[in-house]
This record gives C-alpha cells, structure tokens and sequence, in this order.
C-alpha cells in the first residue's frame, strides 16, 4: 500500500555549495534540520531548486541519503529520479529507494520529447514502475528543459495506478488545479500547488498543499497558511499569501542564488549564495533589496513568523 503524504508545506530544497562549488554537507544538515523545525510537512530534494541537472548521478544520491539521515523519520523525503531514458530513470530511482526516500519524483518533461503525446509518457512511466516494483512515485512538472502539464485523462491514470502519492502542479490555472484535485479524490495521490498566489483558491478546491520556492524561504508561513486558510481572520490570510507573493517575487530572478542570500540574511543558517546553475554572485545592488525585505518582515508582525528562524 502507497504511503499517504502529509498536507502542508513542501520545500524544494536548496542545494548549500561551498566556494568551490562542491556540496557543503554541513549546511544541508543545518537547512533540513532548519526546514522540518519551522513546520515543514515534507522535504522535496533534488529538484530544480535543488539544482538537480547540475549535480551528478551519485550527488543527487547522496544529496537524498543526507536529507534522510537528517530528517531521520521526523518527516518524509522525496526526491526527483532523474536519467535518459525509462531505464536510467529507473536506476536512478531505485538508487533514491536505497537510500530512503519515501516517493521518487518523475520529472515530466523527460519522459517524453516535446512532439510526442501523452501515451509515449505513458509507456515510459509504466516501465519505470514495472522495474522499480516497491517504491511510491511522484511526478513534478518541471519548467527545464521545457514545461509539461499532462493531461486530464493521464492525471487520472497516475491515479488509477495506485503508485504515486505526490503531484507537484505547476500549471499556475485555478481551474486545471480544481479539475486534478476532483479526478485525484479518493486516491493515494495528493496535489500540492507550486504557485504562492493561488494557494488559498488550490487549498479550498481540496489540494493538499504547496510546494515552491516560497517554502524555502519561510516554511513556517506556509504551513501557517495551509492550516489556518479556513479558519484564520480572512484579512490574515489574504496578507500572509500577499507577502508570500512578494517574497517569492523578490527572489525569482538571481534564484537559486538569491534564495540562499536571503536565507543568510534572515535565519541562523550560514549558507553562502554560490550556485552551480546561476554562478553569478550575489552583489550590493541586488542583496540590498532581499536584506532590506528580511529586515521589514521581522517586525511585520505576521502570524506564526518563528522566532526559531534565528
């Protein structure tokens, strides 16, 4: 029987680099342990935040083994299987289930090219799952290399499957979300929202939560939002998604970098901004705004900012 995952907030989780660009697996522990603390449902690694096609086979391996460790059964971990084709996605896989993660994560754009339906994704997964027999799936429709949204009909065959419990949307359509929620109920799969603006409207329609950039930055305001968007003061819930927004916003374009910029200038963690994918640095011009916005929200007086944070 698949897992239930819980609902909540998902980060996709930064990858820490030291100066030299390798993993600084100090830091990976100090921001998992960082993001289960401040709320998080779940942690979602080795995705594109986690800059994922940057990171060789056995790094994406050890990235996840690392973030179990850490995590240590507080809460699940999923991470994305990443290969060629069906069958190294299915090695890769298999090599996320040895070392613990509780669902690998399908990238939908590399299942299929471009040109070809939904029935070649469908034949590729379907022998990722045949070869990989024990192991819960999700799938993440990544924007890189180019953006995926599968249809109606094989949202409902993931559902039917009975073997993927995690569906992160990034269609940015209220009414695409809706109509995946309705064909999803009932099913071991649940629906989290990768847009910060439409949280609430997706949470009302029944998803299960939210998993985007926002929840890197501040998990705990997310899970606030996800538990409290029926029963909080609707004026506190309309400005906790604002400032979400803006803070997402604030960050899109130097990300990852500036994720990790801004996480050095409004926590206790002490990751630098390097990056893999976007090496360019971090300077005055473009950190100032992010310090400025991290000083602001600390005496915004939000509900359930944590004061863990530091």
């Amino acid at each position: 029987m698949p897992t239930l995952l819980p609902d909540g907030a998902w980060p996709v989780m930064l990858t820490p680099f030291r100066a030299d660009r390798s993993i600084d697996w100090d830091q990976v522990a100090a921001y998992a342990d960082w993001l289960v603390e401040l709320g998080s449902a779940g942690v979602f690694t080795v995705a594109l935040s986690s800059e994922m096609y940057d990171l060789t086979p056995a790094e994406r391996i050890a990235l996840a083994r690392r973030v179990v460790q850490t995590v240590d059964g507080r809460v699940p971990v999923i991470a994305s299987a990443i290969g060629a084709g069906p069958d190294e996605t299915a090695e890769a896989a298999a090599g996320l289930a040895d070392a613990g993660v509780s669902a690998a994560v399908l990238v939908s754009p590399l299942l299929a090219a471009p040109d070809e339906d939904d029935t070649a994704w469908i034949r590729g997964a379907e022998r990722i799952l045949d070869r990989v027999p024990d192991l819960d799936f999700g799938v993440y429709e990544c924007p890189v290399p180019y953006k995926r949204l599968l249809t109606l009909e094989t949202v409902r065959w993931l559902s039917d499957t009975g073997r993927f419990t995690f569906y992160k949307d990034t269609s940015h359509r209220v009414d695409v979300m809706a109509a995946r929620i309705e064909v999803l109920a009932g099913s071991p799969l649940r629906h989290y929202n990768a847009e910060i603006s439409s949280l609430v409207e997706s949470l009302r329609a029944g998803g299960a939560g939210f998993s985007g950039y926002a929840a890197n930055i501040y998990p705990e305001l997310v899970a606030w939002l996800c538990a409290n968007h029926d029963t909080a003061p609707e004026a506190d819930v309309a400005t906790v998604q604002r400032i979400l927004s803006v803070a997402e916003h604030s960050i899109n374009s130097r990300y990852p970098s500036s994720a990790k910029f801004f996480l050095a200038h409004s926590s206790r963690l002490t990751m630098s901004s390097v990056s893999r994918w976007k090496p360019e640095s971090i300077g005055g011009h473009d950190g100032q705004p992010l310090i400025d916005l991290a000083r602001y929200l600390e005496t915004a007086g939000l509900p359930a900012l944590d004061s863990g944070r530091r």
